[in-house]
């Protein structure tokens, strides 16, 4: 009753609206049937969810469980006819209670933790072999999902649209079908990953054809275009049903790029606003997936001291970058442990600290496109580019000195004077302190991107040729090995997609190397001990941020604690399930300990893959002079040769 009473009054402000004035605008005609055609769909949904409720309440074991397996499918199925709006619209309610992983959930803004519920987990859940055990778990799960959606209704049925928040609806749609549609990170479970990616490609498609009725007259061979895009799209997807064998580089290249790229096109040629409505790290005015502005990291500096594409603020960081003059005895830079030869890293398991003899808690990860992300370090303890710098100079075992020492050193050479001088003059009352310093530092930082390697090139057609067994690995590496449901694409990290304004840690279970006869988990707490109190969970013990996988043929020892030494031992860890697929016992482990069985060559064709990310174009050739001292000559000895 309750949602006949909510259709008729939503259809009756339609209508209201439609005959509010008889030249009413044609886009408006269009958005009006868009929102009708999402309520209905969403109407659907929720009828779906309350009967899969309504199902688990009356059915009993053992037929119960195929009973409820079928209906979650179809509840999903109804799901991803919302999804491309919902989740644009309301993508925290949804990440929180309707389709986010099966895992706790961290609200950052009050600091709660909201147990694992929604979607995923109950699709996870029905298709394990613990269902039987679990069905009182999963009635709260279901009726959970019930309340939740009907929660949401009471408000969100009411939102208008406008073409352009369609738009970027549609462009981020294709990005998640690919991101999280097919690589599995949806259907953890089921395994009905591509039956949904095709009902997500057929909702959209229905959703931009009403725009038919609006074209520009320069614009009909681009709609027909795009149209055809999603026709042939959906075909390929039903005729490639295997998911293992599905061919994710064809569908890239064949159909989402070009998807994403004439969807801006068409907005351009019929006048819809691009300029970003919603606020999220995805450039709408990006082309490609794979394009270095695909995502905006300004996005994650907005908070910056001041802002951190300005060049003269980047050729002074680059120079504190590579100067010792920052450590407390004058021979440590950044560019000790993080060096540009070696794609930013140091190459040893721990980085040496300024103390001899004596090495850092940690792995020292690359630099190259750090600025993708929302958290940093290993821990994830600051949410800041700038900020990460002080942990560095205060850090005992590192520079092992206070700005404030920094600063007075700085001040005593005119060089340095004139660069915070023409600056940061204005800005502050001071131009040369811990503010402008570390400001100056993650503006060169951020510099350090790598979106032009073979493999981005082949991606946006720049290049024909490209290994077979790459494309293989690739298309291991999204589907089958699993790699992309956390290390995400395009970045191939763990900021999420589609909108990219989080980034994950993951607990594998990392062990004190590859011992698979006694294995022994690490001791390092991770991000449970990131001094941050609202983090201080039981769920986030040996929880590690997920870095980049670029540039990681350059990148070796890897994990956190650095001791695999190859890639073919990071894949022996992952294609056995991490520590719990290797007999640890791990509670929170949220990396599947399920065995992949990936064999000798396919483990041999995603490292080939792998080594096409390498890209440090234009990033190792360091082409400065650190500036002198006048009053004092011993400083003016170093060198940037401290790496």
């Amino acid at each position: 009753m309750k949602i006949r009473f909510l259709g008729i009054l939503f259809i009756g402000i339609l209508a209201t609206s439609a005959f509010h004035s008889s030249d009413e605008k044609a886009e408006e005609i269009v958005t009006i049937r868009i929102s009708k055609s999402y309520f209905e769909d969403f109407r659907n949904f929720q009828k779906e969810v309350s009967k899969l409720n309504d199902l688990v309440e009356i059915t009993h074991p053992p037929d119960s469980i195929q009973l409820l397996q079928n209906q979650i499918i179809t509840t999903r199925l109804a799901y991803k006819r919302i999804e491309y709006l919902f989740d644009y619209l309301q993508t925290n309610y949804n990440y929180l209670y309707i389709n986010g992983p099966p895992l706790p959930k961290f609200t950052t803004e009050s600091g709660d933790i909201i147990e694992p519920n929604g979607l995923q987990t109950l699709e996870e859940l029905l298709f394990s072999e613990e269902a039987f055990e679990q069905l009182d778990y999963v009635k709260k799960l279901a009726d959970e999902l019930d309340n939740a959606v009907e929660f949401i209704s009471k408000s969100h049925l009411y939102t208008r649209f406008s073409d352009r928040r369609i738009f970027e609806a549609l462009r981020s749609g294709a990005v998640r079908v690919f991101t999280l549609g097919l690589t599995g990170f949806d259907t953890p479970g089921s395994g009905n990953a591509i039956p949904e990616a095709l009902v997500s490609m057929q909702t959209m498609e229905n959703a931009f054809l009403h725009f038919e009725d609006m074209l520009h007259p320069t614009v009909e061979n681009k709609f027909l275009k795009i149209k055809k895009l999603f026709h042939d799209a959906q075909q390929f997807l039903e005729e490639n049903n295997d998911f293992d064998g599905f061919d994710r580089m064809v569908f890239l290249k064949q159909f989402i790029n070009p998807l994403y790229e004439n969807l801006l096109d068409f907005q351009i040629l019929n006048n819809i606003e691009i300029d970003q409505f919603n606020i999220h790290a995805q450039n709408y005015r990006s082309r490609n997936l794979f394009d270095e502005n695909f995502l905006s990291t300004d996005y994650y500096s907005e908070f910056s001291f001041l802002p951190l594409n300005d060049t003269a603020i980047i050729k002074l960081g680059k120079m504190l970058f590579f100067d010792p003059i920052l450590s407390k005895d004058i021979k440590m830079s950044c560019a000790t442990c993080h060096d540009p030869q070696k794609a930013f890293t140091d190459g040893l398991p721990k980085s040496k600290a300024s103390i001899p003899g004596q090495f850092t808690q940690r792995n020292s990860p690359t630099l190259i496109d750090a600025g993708y992300s929302s958290r940093f370090f290993w821990d994830m303890r600051d949410y800041n580019l700038e900020r990460q710098v002080a942990h560095v100079v205060n850090n005992s075992l590192e520079f092992n000195i206070q700005f404030s020492e920094i600063t007075e050193r700085l001040k005593q050479s005119s060089e340095y004077v004139q660069m915070f001088n023409g600056i940061y003059s204005g800005v502050a009352k001071k131009t040369i302190y811990r503010r402008s310093i570390s400001n100056a530092i993650a503006a060169y930082v951020n510099t350090l991107k790598s979106f032009d390697s073979e493999f981005d090139k082949y991606v946006r057609n720049e290049i024909d040729d490209y290994p077979a067994d790459a494309i293989r690995g690739f298309n291991l590496f999204m589907g089958k090995a699993a790699c992309g449901t956390c290390h995400f694409a395009p970045v191939f990290n763990g900021s999420v997609p589609p909108f990219y304004t989080d980034s994950e840690s993951e607990v594998l279970g990392i062990t004190l190397g590859l011992d698979t006869i006694n294995p022994q988990i690490d001791p390092d707490p991770g991000r449970i001990e990131n001094g941050l109190k609202r983090e201080k969970l039981v769920h986030f013990k040996n929880s590690f941020k997920t870095v980049s996988v670029r540039n990681i043929q350059l990148t070796a020892p890897y994990m956190h604690n650095g001791l695999f030494t190859t890639l073919e031992d990071v894949m022996e860890f992952y294609d056995r399930g991490g520590g719990v697929g290797m007999g640890l016992e791990i509670e929170n482990q949220t990396l599947s300990d399920a065995a992949l069985n990936l064999s000798k060559s396919e483990k041999a064709d995603i490292i080939t893959f792998l080594n096409t990310l390498t890209d440090t174009t234009g990033l190792t050739n360091i082409d400065i002079n650190l500036p002198k001292f006048e009053n004092r000559p011993e400083w003016n000895s170093r060198t940037i040769q401290n790496y």
